[in-house]
């Protein structure tokens, strides 16, 4: 790998600094309005970093520009999936679009985020636009928030506290104008380990 620019070197701080904070990577016109130059521009100077393989390009959205893995072990971030919205059980099977950066001691294999559409959390203090990360692997206990569906229905899942019954589970809402859904077999997806919010 070709070592970047004093230019590229600081695009690269931006983009990390920006990772730290938000959790995701800048866009082209966020980089732009930083340096005071056009996006065409942050554009070709984007191309020759991933040339020299700095950066890495995911999918074509407005944020698809990621630090490449030499890069990230350098800034201690790892990229887990990041879905718009609460996934559904079939998205969650195809993959996500997005990717969010994590701190490498919280990333695992089984890690993934999604940006909080519900209100369901209100007065747990998770709103819609907070960015939830979820751990796959880790075993649900009682009282945990977790990313939930019954099984046998659509599929379409709650962040909710978890609790234990002796014949079912229980997901509930922090929110009193919604109610608890029950099912004797409940399907876990996820348990929250983190919330992320942008101010």
């Amino acid at each position: 790998m070709k070592g970047p620019t004093k230019k590229q070197q600081e695009i690269l701080l931006f983009i990390s600094s920006f990772i730290s904070q938000y959790g995701f990577a800048p866009s082209l016109k966020e980089m732009a309005d930083h340096f005071h130059i056009s996006s065409a521009a942050v554009h070709y100077a984007l191309i020759s970093m991933e040339k020299k393989g700095l950066v890495d390009k995911v999918g074509n959205g407005a944020r698809s520009i990621i630090l490449s893995s030499d890069v990230r072990k350098d800034m201690g971030n790892t990229p887990v999936p990041l879905y718009q919205g609460e996934p559904d059980s079939s998205s969650l099977e195809n993959g996500s679009l997005d990717t969010l950066f994590v701190p490498s001691s919280l990333a695992s294999p089984s890690t993934f985020a999604f940006i909080v559409t519900s209100w369901s959390m209100k007065e747990g203090g998770i709103l819609p636009g907070d960015i939830a990360i979820l751990d796959k692997e880790r075993e649900a206990k009682d009282g945990d928030i977790v990313l939930g569906y019954p099984e046998g229905g659509d599929g379409k899942m709650e962040l909710r506290r978890l609790r234990k019954r002796k014949t079912l589970f229980e997901l509930w809402p922090e929110n009193d104008s919604m109610g608890i859904t029950r099912s004797q077999n409940m399907v876990i997806c996820g348990i929250l380990r983190e919330i992320r919010r942008k101010y």
